[in-house]
């Protein structure tokens, strides 16, 4: 007894030094503020030099850090005691759903607790890594975001170990707090079988809710914001621009039809341009209504209901949108419409015998592809994943032809009949090249910036010959935005012309790494950091050609202000902030792994796939729109998982034939 007790006190001294470290851990991360690296010939001797180095790995201990290390004493305490609770209830819970197996297989029940140990021990692994990697992506967002490069986080021995410390304080509280959110969604039940509000009538209720919530900004904003694209677009149907298919030439047909069949009928391009609103409006409302609709009919509690339409409702980036004319609305509707279909699709493949299903499903892949250039790829990649899925499910090969050609392969074949039918018709001039190839450009830039004195000649003139002179090249580079160095690409260039460029853009590549690594994470930064805000209002300089500024004068300032002031509100921000929504990607496909929803999981590859968009476009800060269909679907992905029918038991236990 006496030794029992001394080994209990033991391990609670063991717990609570632990439970110190990770809590002065913690609060150190949050409290730490990294600088550029310190230059010793800055100061008079080395032990002045090692004394403020000194200072800055220890910080400043004030009463804001030992506020933290309370709070963060709590969290874990509480956490530690969750924990412990659960553990203690797991072999109870495991003896009363398998009372009887016990009694007759000895050899099954004693696999049940190695087998509960061994996948929560896989899941707490699991957790281990994406807590990590939000560390990593906010400490060296943050780096790139104030230096440009890793300094502030690699650049000097001091910064490193502050780094580390950093890093291991972040880690421990994201694994706590990725285990709480878990915990959180798995103790909560989201179906309910009680007839409630959106019981009937779902989407038409949720359309009107959403049209009511929007149309105010709309009206404010009338005719509708224009942002840069929109104006090139109606100029090339006004007849002031040729015809390109640099921007979506569907989309801009339609969008500048709406703005010259106002001039022509009603005699005002403004009531086209607000037609044309309506017409993208309703796009949005419907996609999104579409999302209660069919959570609703999966019997989601109202409660869940509620907490995706105030999203839909209070976020301001949607009411944004919806007043401002751009491309990536209506694709961002069919993107979210394409993922609905898809996530019941994976979920039932049997659904595809379904001829107005069928049907529904290859239009709204057949808009991605046609309302913005890169929606090819969005169906294309998805689609390839998806099909290993349900190939495996479809036990004839009638049903997997019809799978193939209805949904994937048809709207790829459907859309691009029709671009080449618009193209003739208009003689369209096509796309540039170059639109696809920031990085590689960014990373050139940046390399000639520092070393282009080093280039043999026969680099410089392969590299002239797609971008123009070094020197131009080099003055152009912008860390945060490609567009500058896209400018200088030669349409004109052969492919044997670009073949020699990146031959000599693999040469920079092989003599001076870091500026490569460091042009391409400075570009991409912003998509995974949260504490980045987005600049999400896209504010035009004005189009001679249609008349601007809201419904009465000075109207767009007001909606400026609050669009701005909302960012600033820590709710309303970080539920527009792109980078939280793509930590809240990794997480749902965490949570879907690890619960085994393999289907909700596939669901998600066309948000995957924007993601990967959202690396090759120009830039974050001028183009959070590119991350829209991430920010839009999640919210259905989430509720589409949650409402997941249950397991009653574990898939390694054979439940008891007793009640």
């Amino acid at each position: 007894m006496k030794q029992k007790l001394q080994n209990l006190s033991v391990h609670s001294s063991t717990l609570h030094v632990k439970l110190f470290l990770m809590s002065f851990l913690t609060a150190y991360a949050l409290s730490a503020a990294f600088h550029a690296p310190l230059d010793p010939s800055a100061y008079e001797t080395t032990i002045d030099f090692m004394i403020a180095s000194i200072y800055e790995l220890l910080g400043e201990y004030d009463l804001k850090f030992f506020l933290l290390l309370l709070l963060c004493t709590g969290f874990y305490s509480l956490r530690t005691r969750a924990s412990e609770t659960t553990a203690s209830e797991i072999p109870a819970a495991q003896t009363t759903t398998c009372g009887t197996l016990m009694q007759k297989s000895p050899a099954v029940t004693a696999s049940v607790p190695e087998a509960t140990a061994a996948s929560k021990t896989a899941g707490r692994n699991a957790g281990s890594g994406l807590a990590i990697f939000f560390s990593l992506c906010l400490l060296l967002g943050q780096s790139y975001h104030l230096a440009g490069d890793g300094s502030y986080c690699l650049g000097s021995a001091v910064n490193i170990i502050k780094f580390t410390l950093s890093l291991t304080g972040f880690s421990l509280l994201f694994r706590r707090l990725i285990q709480f959110c878990c915990d959180f969604l798995d103790s909560r039940d989201f179906v309910s079988r009680k007839p409630h509000f959106f019981t009937r009538h779902a989407f038409l209720k949720s359309f009107l809710i959403l049209s009511a919530a929007f149309f105010p900004f709309l009206l404010l904003s009338f005719p509708g914001n224009l942002c840069w694209d929109a104006i090139g677009q109606i100029e090339q149907v006004l007849g002031d621009a040729p015809y390109s298919t640099h921007h979506p030439l569907f989309h801009t047909l339609i969008m500048g039809g709406f703005v010259k069949g106002g001039s022509l009928l009603l005699h005002s391009p403004e009531a086209g341009l607000f037609l044309y609103m309506l017409f993208q409006d309703a796009l949005l409302v419907a996609a999104l209504a579409a999302t209660i609709a069919v959570l609703s009919r999966r019997g989601a509690h109202l409660g869940l209901l509620i907490c995706l339409l105030l999203i839909y409702c209070v976020t301001p980036v949607y009411s944004n949108m919806a007043s401002t004319a751009v491309k990536d609305i209506p694709y961002s509707a069919f993107t979210l419409a394409y993922t609905i279909g898809l996530a019941l699709l994976l979920e039932k493949p049997e659904r595809i015998r379904n001829k107005r299903f069928a049907l529904l499903f290859l239009s709204v892949q057949t808009g991605v592809i046609l309302f913005r250039n890169n929606g090819i790829y969005v169906i294309l990649l998805s689609g390839i994943g998806c099909l290993f899925f349900l190939f495996r499910r479809y036990r004839t090969i009638k049903e997997r032809l019809l799978c193939l050609l209805t949904s994937f392969g048809g709207s790829i074949l459907a859309a691009q009949l029709i671009l080449f039918l618009l193209v003739q018709v208009t003689s369209a001039a096509p796309g540039s090249t170059g639109e696809m190839l920031s990085v590689p450009f960014q990373q050139n830039a940046r390399y000639l910036q520092l070393y282009r004195d080093e280039i043999s000649p026969s680099e410089r003139s392969a590299i002239e010959a797609v971008l123009g002179n070094v020197e131009t090249i080099a003055a152009a580079y912008h860390p945060a935005i490609s567009d500058p160095v896209k400018a200088l690409y030669n349409k004109d260039a052969s492919g044997a012309e670009l073949a020699a460029y990146f031959r000599a853009w693999l040469q920079g590549l092989i003599k001076h790494p870091k500026p490569y690594f460091d042009a391409f994470f400075v570009h991409v930064y912003g998509w995974f950091t949260p504490s980045v805000s987005n600049a999400i209002r896209y504010e035009a300089d004005g189009y001679d050609a249609i008349r601007q500024g809201g419904l009465f004068p000075n109207a767009e300032k007001f909606l400026i202000f609050y669009y701005r002031f909302a960012d600033r509100i820590t709710l309303l921000g970080l539920l527009e902030n792109i980078g939280a929504a793509v930590w809240a990607l990794f997480f749902l496909t965490f949570y879907q792994k690890k619960k085994g929803h393999q289907a909700a999981l596939l669901a998600g590859l066309p948000l995957w796939v924007s993601l990967l968009i959202c690396l090759m476009a120009p830039g974050f800060f001028q183009h959070p729109r590119y991350a829209f269909p991430i920010l839009f679907s999640l919210p259905f992905l989430y509720g589409f998982s949650l409402t997941r029918a249950r397991v009653s038991a574990p898939a390694d236990v054979v439940p008891s034939r007793h009640p």
